[in-house]
């Protein structure tokens, strides 16, 4: 159940991206998209132990938000980087643990995926809605 949910929020977050976004919200919609696939390709273990695949994944896609971040004119990418940072930092907390903590590992990359792709939802949001105010 929740592999469909994840797949039906990245789904609505690149559509909306897509179709109401600029340029920042589509480039960061296809690197969600490639993101997630390569995700589900480095895991492994399960999160039976920290996921060096998925860290190099969620470090290529912090250093995308935060080039983005620098460079756009927008607000959401700087929250949608943090989120990401967090949910990296994730990942070296995990180095750190001892005992069985799979479901704590999962759940906090998981959760803030979904932070930073609700993130990008918003920054659509907003864009689209100035472009229609301005009629663009």
């Amino acid at each position: 159940m929740g592999a469909i949910l994840g797949a039906s929020f990245l789904v609505a977050a690149c559509f909306m991206a897509w179709r109401f976004g600029g340029r920042d919200e589509q480039f960061a919609a296809f690197g969600f998209a490639i993101a997630t696939l390569a995700s589900n390709l480095a895991n492994q273990h399960l999160y039976a132990s920290p996921e060096m695949g998925i860290l190099g994944v969620d470090i290529m896609v912090l250093a995308g938000l935060v080039v983005l971040a620098l460079k756009s004119d927008r607000f959401w990418p700087m929250y949608a980087a943090a989120f990401q940072f967090v949910g990296t930092i994730v990942h070296m907390a995990s180095f750190t643990e001892q005992g069985d903590y799979a479901w704590a590992y999962a759940v906090g990359l998981i959760f803030w995926s979904y932070a930073v792709m609700a993130a990008l939802m918003a920054g659509t949001w907003l864009e689209g809605r100035t472009r229609r105010l301005l009629g663009l």
